[in-house]
């Protein structure tokens, strides 16, 4: 399978080499290091009970986006309680991974983070029972703050999540989605949960429901953004690179953003060419081949990247709130590392 081309990648490159996670997280290391240890001791209750010890230190070497989103997000209203968000953020991490175990088990999915999905080692019964549990850590460790608000977050992100992937399972077998109803599925799936992560910091500290609002709006667009992103890499995406095959959506019957895209420039014959492969779920080299050029050639990847820079405006907009602080830049600069990442 052949990778997208440097001169079509380089507008992700560029960017990518002078905006890296480890300077955008310099201020939160040291609270980043307490999360993931947290996160280890509570991941390791989970594998250890089907005999996986181990197989947590793979998971929790990620871009660890959410568990920075939520400690950004509280420190840069209260600098000085990092400490006090160590749960929510390890707990926004959890949620995210027991959604990922569920995900694969749906799509049939052998491959997360470069390494072997738990339902491909450990088959689904166990794979969606490991998720329920890690979910109900979650809920525990959110548990402890002793706030309804909280957990009324995270509930109807985690309401939404489900929503959002029974959405795209009937919208795949019933035929194409329309570009809006694209937005609802991914407002559902991936967005809420940013939302929840960026929002419950701020209530675990006390703020405004202004300042909650705020966060939240943020941590929408933000959701948005990172998801179209996610979608055009596996178009463009270098596989090796990714950690994961490409091509998996349009594969598993799913019209991402830049599938939509390419249906509404393509003739009629082409678009028929992606219908079909649509609806059987099969392709061959040439078939990958043909979909990541005609990405580039008819300008899909840039549409992306334009709808993505819009949520991030519409992200940094919401921060009007914020004190300027070194948290709140770590929270730009994150914007636009999720646009211009190439995994």
């Amino acid at each position: 399978m052949a990778p997208a081309s440097k001169e079509k990648r380089g507008h992700i490159m560029h960017f990518s080499q002078s905006l890296n996670l480890s300077t955008i997280y310099q201020p939160i290391a040291g609270n980043l290091e307490q999360v993931k240890k947290r996160l280890l001791d509570h991941l390791r209750d989970a594998f250890g009970l089907i005999r996986g010890i181990g197989f947590e230190e793979t998971i929790v070497e990620g871009k660890q986006i959410r568990p920075a989103l939520a400690l950004l997000s509280g420190l840069s209203f209260q600098p000085d309680r990092g400490a006090e968000l160590i749960n929510v953020a390890a707990a926004s991490e959890m949620t995210h991974f027991a959604s990922l175990i569920h995900d694969d088990v749906v799509d049939g999915a052998k491959m997360r983070r470069g390494t072997e999905s738990v339902n491909a080692r450990w088959h689904d019964k166990v794979a969606v029972l490991l998720g329920d549990y890690i979910i109900s850590q979650a809920l525990h460790l959110l548990s402890e703050y002793r706030s309804p608000d909280v957990i009324q977050t995270i509930m109807t992100a985690v309401k939404s999540m489900s929503e959002g992937e029974l959405h795209q399972i009937i919208a795949s077998t019933d035929g194409i989605v329309s570009e809006s109803d694209y937005y609802s599925v991914i407002q559902r799936k991936t967005s809420s949960l940013m939302e929840a992560v960026c929002k419950m910091p701020v209530q675990v500290l006390g703020g405004s429901p202004e300042i909650v609002k705020a966060m939240g709006v943020f941590g929408h667009n933000f959701g948005m953004a990172f998801q179209v992103i996610d979608d055009l890499l596996d178009f463009i995406a270098d596989e090796n690179h990714l950690g994961k095959p490409i091509l998996c959506d349009i594969k598993d019957g799913k019209a991402t953003l830049p599938t939509i895209c390419l249906l509404s420039r393509m003739g009629k014959g082409d678009a028929e060419r992606i219908r079909k492969i649509l609806r059987e779920r099969h392709l061959d080299e040439k078939d990958k081949i043909w979909l990541c050029q005609s990405v580039r050639t008819h300008g899909a990847d840039d549409y992306c990247l334009d709808i993505a820079r819009d949520f991030v405006s519409r992200a940094k907009q919401a921060l009007d709130v914020v004190p300027d602080s070194e948290y709140r830049k770590s929270l730009t600069e994150l914007c636009d590392y999720i646009v211009a990442r190439d995994k």
